[in-house]
């Protein structure tokens, strides 16, 4: 565990190309002052029903500012360094582009009753920066991490990322806020195990059919050669 030691974590092959591929394309859009690129990359969830639907994959890669670039860029090397050399570079590419893609949906089904996130511009990989924290909270809780120079548990991650979104949208308004919140549970939902829709769908269907045993009120009864002293203990149990 590189930062449970509060060592450097290592400068792994997902993160590199994710990071060349951010830092070029950020700089990119304001060398050449096309709009148009940014907004062809962008991701506007209105433009997803006139075809734009490779958006929720391509928006992370364009951050609008220097120092939002710089803090984005720290934070996927520092946490998905680590997280890439537990998973492999396999699943945290798939997580990335998972992630910000769920969170970008999500955000879209908002927008179809909310005309200003319809029409809004979203850009930066902050969404997948999110997602890493709670990824990380998740696989290493008991990890020490340096927030702002501050040593904390890793699993503390969580409550303070989901916090700090919270308070920008108190202060600047929900609606260039909502992909960062549902990247969150997003992170959270597949550095839990889910990688794949069916695997969503599995655990759905698990999900509904523990609750109808349990709406039934079904019991394990035992019969008398289980009791505590009687014959073999754990055999010929029965659910009702």
């Amino acid at each position: 565990m590189p930062m449970g030691n509060f060592a450097l974590p290592p400068f792994t092959r997902g993160v590199k190309w994710l990071l060349i591929a951010t830092v070029a394309i950020s700089i990119l859009v304001p060398l050449t002052g096309a709009d148009n690129l940014k907004i062809l990359l962008g991701f506007i969830p209105a433009a997803l029903r006139r075809g734009y639907v490779w958006q929720p994959f391509t928006y992370t890669f364009v951050n609008p500012d220097p120092l939002g670039l710089i803090f984005a860029g720290l934070g996927l090397w520092l946490m998905g360094g680590s997280l890439e050399a537990m998973w492999g570079t396999r699943r945290f590419v798939t997580f990335y582009f998972a992630t910000s893609a769920l969170a970008a949906l999500v955000t879209a089904v908002i927008g179809i009753f909310w005309p200003s996130v319809a029409g809004f511009l979203y850009l930066g990989n902050w969404v997948v920066i999110e997602a890493l924290a709670a990824a990380f909270a998740v696989s290493l809780p008991s990890a020490r991490i340096f927030l702002y120079f501050l040593p904390i548990e890793a699993r503390l991650l969580l409550p303070i990322s989901a916090g700090i979104t919270v308070l920008f949208m108190i202060f600047y308004g929900p609606v260039p806020f909502l992909p960062q919140l549902f990247g969150l549970g997003a992170g959270v939902l597949f550095a839990g195990g889910v990688r794949t829709p069916k695997q969503v769908l599995l655990r759905l269907r698990v999900w509904w059919i523990d609750r109808r045993l349990r709406s039934r009120r079904l019991r394990v009864v035992r019969g008398e050669e289980d009791l505590p002293g009687r014959g073999r203990s754990g055999s010929d149990k029965y659910l009702h």
